[in-house]
């Protein structure tokens, strides 16, 4: 063999050599790199040694913006000179859009402007996936020298570990990024399990969103009553709002967010209030509020990552919030109208609206002092309130004690659901029961109001059955759990003719529990705004 042959080999040789001393060293760091930023940041050292190079840089294309970054380089020998300055975004843009290698001097068409020094070379390594996937570029810069033939099939052999390293890089991050909006979304469901009251529960959400996500502070703001301001509701320190200036451009940007429906961020706004991002919570297609933070601690502001960590975030704490308002709407229109372990169940229920309206056959109960004007007339204003207190509360208790809905007082009549919300098989029985049993009750206030100076005012109770509509009615100032239809007027109809004592029921009340009950019927009663003679029963007892 020659000594020219013997020597090509050798130098083939050498180059297999270090092309597989280069893909040893970059496998190593891929296997043992604790982060990709980490892992770059080592690639760039091995490549700069591995390649015998000044400098090595890797830039990436942004996958969400498409702006090159700089995330890693290495300036060996640094003493004879800085090269980073050469490394400019609009260098590294150039490089990422080769199609091959290519070697660069002072002396290269559309470089005048970096003013490379006349004995630097650069070699210009775009970064590319399956050859459509552009990712970034390699840069790399020698003194003195050029770069030959084997130094460019290095650089192919590198190229080739940096993309799929670059890759393992992004599914690695995307990964920790998914792991890391599980475990916000596991402690924001933990701390709503909390069952804390609800403003401290937006305080806990709003601490552990700041901390995710890395800003400075956070707030919720929601809707008032009327559906028609934003409210601030919570804010990890109210520093931003005490300025009236940072308040109105949070307070526009709140609402620009809930106009378009969307997460809306900016950065770079200012020194104090230097970037924001909004979203808005929306559930069921309800608006409710945003959810905001500001001032990300990431250099130049909000990122990609934090807008998918409030994202995901937000779909927990919209649930959240809105279970919440739809917990203290229930409280606010049930909570005294029914016993509190119903009140549980219904809080319990959240998939059920309860307040909406809705047709259902139910049974309305009606019970009214008679003669109680004239006893307002003859009894002293103090004692006469604390009677009629203590009736309604003894009347409500037994309501209560037999799950029905109390709808309302109105003076001294009170009003009684019973079927709704939760459905009762026998509601019609059960209102019988309560109208007897009120009878009762009533003899034992009376009793008791006798010795004080009240006198015998007796109690009559009428009932109906029939198909009302049901739910919430009333406007944002005051609304009520109550229903509308002809059996609740014909029950108000059939209480104003019960005389002392009885418990009147009307035939479709009947009709239902007829085989349950002893009652006398009464026939031939005439109702105002009813065109038909009336018969209704008289309860004399349930048959056990």
């Amino acid at each position: 063999m020659s000594q020219d042959k013997l020597k090509t080999l050798q130098e083939a040789l050498e180059l297999k050599q270090r092309e597989l001393d280069l893909v040893m060293a970059i496998d190593h760091i891929r296997d043992t790199a604790p982060d990709p930023a980490a892992m770059l940041a080592a690639i760039v050292t091995a490549l700069t040694n591995h390649l015998q190079v000044d400098l090595c840089s890797i830039s990436l294309l942004d996958r969400e913006t498409g702006q090159i970054e700089l995330k890693a380089i290495n300036n060996r020998n640094s003493q004879q000179g800085n090269l980073r300055q050469f490394i400019t975004p609009e260098l590294a843009r150039k490089a990422a859009n080769l199609d091959q290698i290519t070697i660069w001097d002072n002396s290269t068409p559309g470089l005048e402007a970096v003013h490379l020094p006349e004995s630097l070379r650069l070699a210009a390594v775009p970064i590319i996936m399956r050859e459509d996937e552009r990712l970034g570029c390699l840069l790399l810069a020698r003194r003195q020298s050029s770069f030959s033939q084997n130094d460019i099939k290095l650089f192919e052999t590198a190229e080739s570990m940096v993309d799929s390293a670059v890759i393992q890089g992004y599914a690695d991050h995307e990964l920790k990024q998914h792991v890391k909006e599980l475990e916000a979304i596991y402690r924001i469901d933990h701390i709503r399990d909390q069952g804390l009251p609800f403003d401290e529960m937006l305080n806990a959400v709003l601490q552990e969103v700041c901390r995710v996500i890395d800003a400075e502070m956070g707030f919720t703001m929601l809707y008032d009553n009327s559906g028609q301001q934003l409210e601030l509701r919570a804010a990890t320190h109210d520093d931003l709002f005490q300025i009236a200036a940072h308040f109105e451009c949070i307070n526009q940007f709140a609402n620009e967010s809930l106009q378009k429906t969307e997460l809306l961020y900016r950065n770079n706004l200012g020194d104090e209030l230097r970037s924001l991002m909004c979203l808005p919570l929306i559930l069921n297609d309800q608006i409710i509020g945003v959810l905001g933070v500001a001032n990300g601690r990431h250099q130049g502001g909000f990122t990609s990552d934090d807008r998918r960590l409030l994202s995901a975030i937000g779909s927990q704490i919209d649930t959240a919030i809105f279970e919440n308002i739809e917990r203290r709407r229930l409280r606010q229109v049930l909570g005294r109208s029914v016993d509190p372990h119903i009140m549980e169940r219904l809080l319990a229920s959240p998939d059920v609206d309860f307040l909406k309206g809705e047709r259902s056959i139910l049974t309305v109960l009606y019970g009214d002092l008679r003669g109680s004007t004239q006893l307002a007339e003859n009894t002293d204003p103090e004692l006469l309130v604390g009677f009629i207190n203590h009736y309604l509360g003894q009347m409500t208790d037994v309501i209560l004690a037999h799950e029905g809905t109390l709808d309302k007082f109105v003076g001294d009549e009170v009003m009684a659901l019973f079927g709704a919300p939760f459905p009762q098989v026998d509601h019609a029985l059960i209102a019988v029961r309560v109208g007897l049993e009120m009878q009762q009750a009533h003899q034992t206030v009376m009793e008791m109001w006798q010795d004080r100076g009240v006198k015998p005012t007796p109690v009559g109770i009428g009932i109906a059955t029939g198909e009302l509509i049901i739910g919430e009615m009333g406007c944002p100032q005051r609304a009520d759990y109550t229903v509308i239809g002809q059996a609740a007027n014909l029950g108000a109809r059939i209480c104003s003719a019960a005389k002392a004592g009885e418990v009147l029921i009307s035939q479709e009340t009947y009709n239902s529990i007829q085989d349950r009950i002893e009652a006398t019927p009464i026939t031939n009663l005439q109702f105002k705004g009813v065109n038909r003679d009336i018969t209704v029963y008289r309860v004399e007892r349930i048959l056990e």
